[in-house]
């Protein structure tokens, strides 16, 4: 219950990366002592509590067979995956995978049958403790307190959880429970205690990190825990019913009066808090939300593969098969500014894409008849109601914020307790003088002492197997994702080349990371390309080389096509115009797997640029304007196969076109793209204005006067050439052996 806290990186990050790693481990170890208990000798076995391997599933036997259903489809989904090693593992960026969802399901049937009556509210209160450390390090980083040991962000801190919308999620799982204890509680200090975890909880969650799924939960569920609260007597009932209402009304009234004044009060915009809260919950800026497009994407996505859908972890492949560049604000998913979706925020979306209808219906299933039964619970034992009470307010709370959000480590872990514990209070139900099927339980019995027989084998067998589990599937990765993060640190730092050498140490440890790697090592050549660009061909070819290794492994992901024609056609570009076939067939495949990614056909279109197929190229660029013709570089491109088609007064115009569309078209990355194609047409009058205009950005690029120079000398410009020439002296004068063979033979 602690690892919610555990985020020190370079071990453990991203945070529920090492979170789950200690998790499985942890998980792992309880498994097998469990089954050391389990397996001891029949007298230790008669002493052993009720709800051992005797227990009656009568009362609480939906929820249980609901909770093992949810892992049979979703173990199937993964078997019919399109990617079953990626559906198995996941990587360290979402740290999912069905091994993941699989733990988190043993851990709530684990605590159900471990956990006594006497020990789950010390569980609890252990994990309140928890839940107000990490509230704690929020505040320390929105205020900027030790900001030697916490990152301060001034603005949605998301404190040891690693995001905002999940530390809201985490403090909601946590929130109505609090309050059931301390309205249940009669101790006045262990009153306090749960009341002021719940405010502090509540405080960090609505006005820190200012989520709106989460201030949408808390209103939800707030009415629920009001307006149906457990009380026999109808005076209170009605006076809480007259609350609920009055709350309601109220929330809509806020919503409405902060939705239609042009100017709030200033003790409204000089609070910050208050001031966020009020702007988040603006109608205007929540139907201009990227999920609403997001959704209508994932929406085609279910219809294709209804029954088990794509796999988990493989929403990204149904996704990028219908993204739709044309979608408002698709590009800014919530997380950041980028069109590549990997998730749909919304559960329902998520678990359709990922595994299909049948596995929304048990989902839903699950947590209705959880609640369901809560609720009988709540009328066969009304003096102990408040607990049930709260779980359910907790349930419709988390799914209420789970339609605009999703899942992580720390709110599996919450919520699959939750489940544990709902399980452990609906057996506390079970009527024991129910008769059992006693030639069921003989034939268990006679199975369960065959198993004694070969119980030391079977339990060696299994210590090593933990073993092996803990260091080939857990720790060596664990080991190799903190080298990845130091590699990340050095890229981040500039040092491309000692970024390159660390990952090229660990790049040949085989493990289910091998992808995750490849595509963090195609992104440093980025950063090297722009560090050292006159090593891009070089840089080029590895990164070529690493990217046809990832599509042997995930040849069902776009960015795993991508990537590798854009590098192609580097390569193409410095002279290997044999590479012609393979680059298109990169981009084939790409636009095979996204249809309408712009990306694709600007790749595509340098190919065609770069093999001197212009026609082609225009045509390429017109398709990725009709895509979506707010995107400027679509037109940049259009321009460019213009101007080689001599086609001027449609470049310029397309060129202006891409300028308005916010493509800059006055950078140095421009201009050297224009300069290259006035270079190819020997158009020297205006390659001339280019190389002027880049050193006019780049003033000490000696490169950019000796092309210059040379480019008057092509004119016949010979003073002019003469004078660039020279300048290059000016700013490096070992230079001159060079610029004196350069003017030698030029007319006195």
């Amino acid at each position: 219950m602690a690892l919610p806290l555990l985020n020190l990186p370079p071990w453990f990050s991203p945070p529920d990366w090492g979170k789950t790693i200690v998790f499985r481990i942890i998980l792992t170890i309880l498994l097998f002592f469990f089954i050391f208990q389990k397996t001891r000798i029949n007298k230790d076995r008669e002493n052993t509590d009720s709800r051992g391997l005797k227990m009656n599933l009568y009362g609480y036997r939906l929820p249980l067979y609901l909770l093992l259903s949810l892992l049979g489809i979703y173990f199937l989904a993964t078997i019919f995956s399109l990617d079953i090693d990626f559906s198995f593992w996941g990587n360290p960026y979402r740290s999912g995978g069905f091994l993941n969802f699989a733990f988190y399901i043993f851990f709530a049937i684990l605590t159900f049958l471990i956990i006594q009556k006497r020990d789950w509210r010390k569980i609890w209160n252990f994990a309140f403790l928890i839940g107000i450390l990490v509230s704690i390090v929020a505040i320390f980083q929105q205020f900027g307190i030790l900001s030697k040991v916490f990152i301060p962000l001034s603005w949605r801190p998301s404190s040891t959880v690693g995001n905002p919308i999940f530390l809201a999620i985490y403090l909601l799982l946590l929130s109505f429970l609090a309050l059931s204890f301390c309205i249940k509680e009669k101790n006045l200090a262990k009153k306090l205690f749960y009341f002021l975890s719940f405010l502090l909880f509540f405080f960090v969650a609505v006005f820190i990190t200012q989520t709106r799924a989460v201030i949408i939960g808390y209103l939800v569920s707030s009415l629920f825990f009001i307006f149906f609260y457990p009380v026999r007597k109808s005076s209170i009932s009605l006076a809480l019913k007259l609350t609920a209402l009055i709350i309601l009304l109220f929330g809509i009234y806020g919503i409405y009066f902060v939705n239609t004044q042009t100017e709030l009060p200033q003790f409204i915009q000089k609070n910050k808090f208050f001031n966020g809260v009020t702007t988040r919950l603006s109608i205007k800026a929540g139907l201009a939300d990227p999920r609403i497009s997001g959704w209508k994407v994932s929406l085609g996505a279910i219809k294709t593969r209804l029954i088990l859908g794509y796999g988990p972890e493989n929403f990204s492949i149904g996704f990028d098969k219908y993204y739709d560049p044309s979608l408002p604000g698709i590009e800014k998913m919530p997380d950041g500014i980028t069109s590549w979706w990997d998730r749909a925020h919304n559960f329902i979306f998520d678990i359709g894409i990922t595994a299909g209808i049948p596995a929304i219906i048990i989902y839903l299933s699950l947590f209705g008849s959880l609640f369901f039964t809560l609720q009988k619970l709540k009328k066969n034992r009304p003096e102990d109601s408040i607990i049930p009470h709260g779980i359910q307010a907790t349930f419709l709370a988390y799914l209420t914020a789970n339609l605009f959000s999703f899942d992580t480590f720390s709110t599996y872990l919450i919520s699959f307790l939750l489940i544990g514990y709902s399980l452990h209070l609906l057996s506390s139900q079970t009527n024991t003088e129910q008769p059992r099927k006693i030639h069921k339980f003989i034939l268990m019995e006679r199975s369960y002492a065959n198993i004694l027989k070969w119980r030391w084998p079977i339990l060696t067998f299994l210590l090593i197997l933990l073993i092996w589990f803990a260091w080939s599937f857990n720790l060596k990765p664990l080991w190799i994702n903190k080298e990845l993060n130091l590699a990340i640190y050095l890229s981040q730092k500039k040092d491309c080349e000692s970024a390159l050498n660390e990952m090229e140490k660990i790049m040949p440890s085989k493990t289910y990371l091998s992808s995750y790697l490849n595509m963090y090592y195609a992104e440093f050549i980025d950063e090297c390309v722009k560090e050292k660009p006159e090593m891009t061909t070089a840089f080029a070819q590895k990164a070529v080389e690493v990217l046809k290794e990832n599509i042997k492994i995930m040849p069902y992901y776009t960015k795993s096509w991508l990537p590798l024609g854009n590098y192609t056609n580097i390569l193409i570009e410095s002279g290997r115009q044999d590479l012609k076939d393979e680059a298109n067939y990169y981009f084939q495949k790409a636009y095979e797997l996204s249809p309408k990614r712009q990306e694709v056909f600007i790749g595509w279109t340098m190919t065609k640029l770069v093999t001197g197929d212009y026609q082609e190229a225009k045509e390429k660029a017109q398709i990725c304007i009709n895509l979506n013709p707010r995107l400027g570089d679509c037109w940049w491109l259009k321009g460019l196969s213009e101007i080689y088609l001599k086609e001027s007064e449609n470049a310029q115009e397309d060129i202006q076109k891409a300028n308005q569309k916010g493509y800059s078209i006055g950078d140095e990355s421009s201009l050297s793209q224009l300069a290259k194609v006035y270079a190819d047409l020997k158009d020297y009058k205006n390659l001339v204005e280019i190389y002027q205009k880049l050193i006019v950005l780049e003033p000490n690029n000696v490169q950019y006067y000796a092309s210059l120079a040379s480019t008057y000398k092509e004119l016949g410009e010979y003073d002019k050439a003469r004078q660039e020439a020279l300048k290059i002296l000016e700013i490096d004068p070992e230079a001159k052996s060079d610029v004196d063979q350069f003017l030698e033979g030029f007319p006195y």
